[in-house]
């Protein structure tokens, strides 16, 4: 469980309570949410000064609640459904962009190149292209990644299997988390003033890890099987005689 899960696990009675006393509903405080961030949340960012960079985190934090609570809300009054998945997983992406969107025009502000900018972008379509071929092919979960991948990547361990492990599936562990989910490096930048700095590595990290997961797909695109995570991807895809295998052993 991540650290600000675990921070809202301790302080969410309160608020949940509220919600359902005054009949608040799971999907009316997501909508309340994407609005926050995407107004006052990218706002705050794209000034470039100190101040305005905690203003934007103090946001994301709440952000990051409201995110917790929404669901939480439609659990406790059994209100869940699939306007709520889709509200809540459309939405992300769209506040992904326009909140990097808005730290890119913060940096430029302090002074960044934009062809910074442009790097960071081709990247980040990059990635979201090539998880969304990871998730359809493999049954990849973008919150929850895939334990049986996880499963079949350990069985043989080592340094290697486990760089492919995290940078395909980054909710393996909490040091992928940090490595491969931008929260952290904004939050720095935030707290520190270097937000150009964490652009710079964020955009590094964003265009190693889209490169990687496109050649790892291509390979198993090409038929290869010289690496154990081809074989784990090949457990997952329901086209391949192991998909079956597996599931009826």
């Amino acid at each position: 469980m991540e650290f600000s899960s675990k921070i809202y696990q301790k302080i969410k009675l309160p608020a949940l309570t509220f919600c359902i006393k005054h009949g608040i509903t799971g999907n009316q405080v997501t909508i309340f949410n994407h609005f926050l961030t995407l107004t006052a949340g990218c706002y705050f960012f794209c000034i470039g000064k100190y101040a305005f960079w905690l203003l934007g985190l103090g946001v994301m934090l709440i952000n990051g609640f409201l995110d917790y609570l929404d669901g939480d809300i439609a659990k406790k009054t059994g209100k869940t459904g699939d306007l709520g998945v889709w509200l809540d997983s459309g939405f992300d992406v769209i506040i992904q962009n326009a909140v990097m969107g808005a730290i890119a025009l913060g940096c430029y502000q302090m002074g960044l190149e934009p062809y910074w900018i442009v790097l960071f972008f081709i990247a980040n379509s990059a990635n979201n292209f090539i998880s969304f071929n990871y998730n359809a092919t493999f049954g990849f979960d973008s919150y929850r990644g895939n334990d049986l991948f996880r499963k079949f990547m350990d069985k043989k361990g080592g340094m290697i299997n486990t760089f492919f492990r995290d940078i395909i599936d980054p909710t393996s562990n909490h040091l992928a988390l940090v490595i491969y989910t931008f929260r952290y490096f904004i939050a720095v930048g935030c707290l520190t003033n270097q937000m150009p700095l964490m652009f710079k590595i964020m955009t590094f990290i964003a265009t190693f890890k889209w490169i990687i997961m496109y050649i790892v797909y291509a390979l198993y695109l090409s038929g290869k099987k010289n690496l154990h995570v081809l074989k784990a991807l090949r457990v997952l895809d329901e086209k391949t005689e192991e998909f079956y295998r597996v599931r009826s052993s």
